[in-house]
């Protein structure tokens, strides 16, 4: 898969028989800690109104350097989200060509990002024309109050509102069918936990409630979307 600007600011991503356009791509970073990292990259699309996991990767933290640095030229990621309490990773990736940390923004959102941008309708980001990509920091009452944001996540994916690209993001696929104790403990939730409720935070009231769907994880078949 790879991406391209159009002219309106969203992404287009290629895949191998499709594309689909994104009104933003963003990607989360699971620190390793007792196991590997992860890296999930997500796309919102307004067309269906569903979140896609594009693309992952699992390993070590300068795997997830290299990671970081292949996502953004891939798919034109112009923000990963971290739990900045771990200073030295977080300093790590914000010590790689292409990958920056802006002091101004703080907690606030990257800059072309706002809740007052109507999705579809935004300019391409600046850090998109400069070429880098921010890190920035996962706001304090998201990690302060982790259960409830993993649990906020679950029901986004159990009403059906994030579409998981299995030939892309196996691990993905694989975590999110373990218990609830084992997904608390989990990097790769960590990742997915941090990126979707960044995006939700973007959205503000433009998000539809939809009726919950049987298996969620399974409800689609693994082409299905081609990419």
């Amino acid at each position: 898969m790879h991406a391209d600007y159009l002219e309106d600011g969203t992404v287009v991503v290629f895949g191998a028989s499709n594309k689909l356009i994104f009104n933003r791509i963003w990607a989360g970073v699971g620190w390793p800690d007792q196991d590997a990292g992860h890296i999930c990259v997500v796309g919102e699309r307004t067309a269906d109104n569903l979140y896609h996991c594009l693309w992952e990767k699992h390993g070590g933290l300068w795997e997830l350097g290299d990671a970081a640095l292949e996502a953004k030229k891939r798919f034109l990621i112009d923000c990963f989200w971290v739990d900045a309490r771990d200073t030295i990773s977080t300093s790590y990736l914000r010590t790689l060509e292409g990958l920056c940390f802006h002091p101004e923004l703080g907690t606030k959102l990257p800059m072309g990002m706002s809740k007052a941008v109507s999705p579809g309708r935004r300019k391409a980001p600046l850090t998109a024309r400069d070429n880098t990509a921010a890190i920035a920091p996962v706001q304090e009452r998201i990690w302060a109050n982790y259960r409830s944001a993993l649990e906020k996540t679950r029901g986004v994916i159990m009403t059906g509102r994030l579409f998981v690209h299995e030939t892309h993001c196996p691990q993905t696929v694989y975590t999110l069918r373990q218990p609830l104790e084992q997904l608390l403990k989990s990097t790769v939730m960590m990742a997915l936990v941090w990126v979707v409720t960044a995006l939700e935070n973007t959205r503000g009231n433009l998000t539809e409630a939809r009726e919950p769907q049987d298996s969620w994880y399974g409800n689609l078949s693994r082409n299905s979307r081609g990419l």
